[in-house]
């Protein structure tokens, strides 16, 4: 920064220790967050809380209650299971080590001139309001920050034989799974998922990421019995390729925001599985717009019955009763999730604000 003296530095929440610098060197700093304004609020709080670890919330019972600096009534809270998983998160934990990842987040947060978030208006004008409040500077969404347009010309590597299979399949009548390259998924979850898709009667295409020095525990006998109506993938797949496919109708996904941005960003409805962190609250954000559904599960432990998967594949896919999710995923789909024109306008308008606010020489 010293030699090259740019204007901005725009920088995440890895790196705590950029502001300072910055500022010492007179670079004003702006700093990103791909996560949406909800979840960035029930996770994290005003940046003196976590900085100084003087979170309120002590127990598993205060996190399934929206937090005192929420002063709207919202259903956007983790559930009991989910709450003992943060609790036991390493590094994550409400009033652990001074650099745990609540102080980076805070230190983040305290050092920026200007959040930029992805997200934008139409989706949660409260939130974004809200987080400015709360963390005393503005907020600017910059948008979706959505896929580049899917180009079937670009017919290379894996895709090939993945669109010769979802071409014989019927319209919006393929089951696309997949959860992240982050997230892991136990063994026994993986039986149940596999068993509700076996049991959902319905075309899949599963990509199921392979652990280091692990193999993948698929139930016995089940490649064979969905053989021709199911496809597993364990390498890497061209997933916004898959997801614009005119055969894929429903997107069993953890709920990472990047990945339901791109579900939603082809109209696609999502069958929620969220697993840790602010998946959870993604979830339950996007449940309130009724453009994806959660897969029931046990509010103590988090387990969950084979018949349940397939129960709520079939009803955000094919059901009548499902209608909703896939008419609201489509409406959406128009006016935020895939409007380039609009998303585009937002990245626009940050990128206008850098140019008029810099730093003075």
């Amino acid at each position: 920064m010293e030699s090259s003296k740019p204007d901005w530095i725009v920088y995440d929440i890895l790196h705590h220790w950029v502001p300072p610098i910055a500022e010492k060197l007179g670079v004003r700093r702006a700093m990103f967050c791909t996560l949406n304004a909800a979840s960035i609020i029930i996770i994290s709080g005003p940046a003196s809380i976590m900085i100084h670890g003087r979170d309120p919330r002590k127990t598993v019972e205060d996190l399934i209650e929206p937090p005192p600096w929420v002063p709207f009534e919202t259903e956007i809270v983790y559930r009991l299971f989910e709450a003992r998983r943060i609790m036991e998160y390493p590094t994550a934990g409400i009033n652990g080590a001074e650099l745990n990842d609540n102080y980076r987040t805070g230190m983040t947060y305290f050092g920026s001139e200007v959040i930029a978030i992805r997200t934008c208006m139409e989706l949660e004008p409260e939130w974004i309001q809200l987080l400015s409040k709360l963390q005393g500077r503005p907020v600017i969404p910059i948008g979706l920050l959505l896929p580049s347009p899917v180009d079937e010309a670009d017919d290379e590597g894996s895709w090939l034989d993945i669109k010769e299979w979802l071409d014989r399949q019927r319209v919006k009548s393929v089951v696309y799974v997949a959860f992240g390259t982050e997230v892991t998924v136990s063994d026994e979850e993986i039986q149940g998922l596999a068993h509700g898709l076996e049991l959902c009667g319905l075309p899949f295409f599963w990509t199921l990421r392979k652990r280091t020095g692990a193999s993948v525990f698929l139930p016995d006998g089940f490649k064979e019995r969905v053989k021709g109506r199911g496809v597993v993938r364990t390498e890497w797949v061209p997933q916004t390729y898959i997801l614009g496919h005119a055969s894929v109708g429903g997107f069993v996904t953890h709920c990472g925001w990047g990945s339901a941005v791109e579900g939603l960003s082809f109209g696609v409805p999502l069958i929620m599985f969220p697993c840790n962190l602010d998946q959870p609250l993604v979830a339950r954000f996007l449940g309130g717009m009724s453009i994806g559904l959660e897969i029931s599960r046990n509010d103590q432990d988090g387990s969950f019955t084979s018949a349940s998967v397939a129960d709520t594949i079939r009803l955000v896919v094919v059901e009548e009763e499902g209608k909703i999710y896939r008419d609201n995923a489509a409406s959406q789909q128009k006016k935020v999730f895939g409007n380039k024109r609009l998303q585009d306008q937002y990245a626009d308008g940050f990128i206008e604000f850098l140019e008029n606010n810099r730093a003075e020489m």
